[in-house]
């Protein structure tokens, strides 16, 4: 009984190592509030000051994730049940940032950018295409449809459960500033449940 709870024990010691091993070799993620102001038109720096920004997701004991992202100074999250950012009427009353985690459908590995042109990309196939960017792990585009600006990305790693999204819409005070919020968008740091 002795051998077999030893035995057990260095087994588990072993997951746990190599659990430890696999989320250390993750890559961080360098959020650069810096560079995504940079791209803030002039005209702009007044309404959108970008720092480093925790928005949390809670659904209780089902799961809870932070993105970590450059997100503007003073917009507000009104529920942790999205990881929605707005900014209120100086910037246009439908003005978000949202951030998601998704599985379309079983969280299981499976075809993510099929998965993400289906839930995000699709929405835009009548919007006018201001840049679009493809590698094997993520999707960008930029478009606009009649006075409102969309930033989409999405990001995944092959084999994952799950692939994540970051969204942001700006309505015709603050349009001009989407090159910016592509580069936040494509920084975003992801901790807990839905990694």
């Amino acid at each position: 009984m002795t051998k077999l709870l030893a035995i057990v024990l260095v087994l588990s010691a072993c997951s746990k190592s190599s659990d430890s091993k696999s989320q250390a070799s993750e890559p961080a993620v360098a959020i650069d509030p810096a560079a995504v102001n940079a791209l803030v038109p002039a005209d702009l720096k007044a309404k959108l000051d970008f720092e480093k920004t925790d928005v949390v997701e809670d659904h209780g004991k089902s799961s809870k994730v932070t993105f970590t992202v450059a997100a503007p100074k003073g917009w507000k999250q009104d529920s942790t049940m999205f990881a929605t950012l707005k900014g209120g009427d100086p910037v246009g009353f439908m003005t978000q940032m949202h951030l998601a985690s998704d599985c379309n459908g079983s969280c299981e590995p499976k075809d993510w950018a099929k998965a993400a042109d289906h839930v995000l990309f699709d929405q835009f196939k009548d919007a006018s295409v201001t840049k679009t960017e493809t590698t094997p792990t993520s999707r960008l585009l930029i478009a606009s449809r009649d006075k409102t600006t969309f930033v989409a990305y999405a990001w995944w790693t092959s084999g994952a459960s799950r692939y994540h999204y970051c969204l942001a819409t700006l309505e015709e005070p603050v349009a001009a500033a989407a090159p910016a919020f592509a580069k936040a968008c494509q920084a975003v740091g992801i901790s807990g449940d839905d990694r």
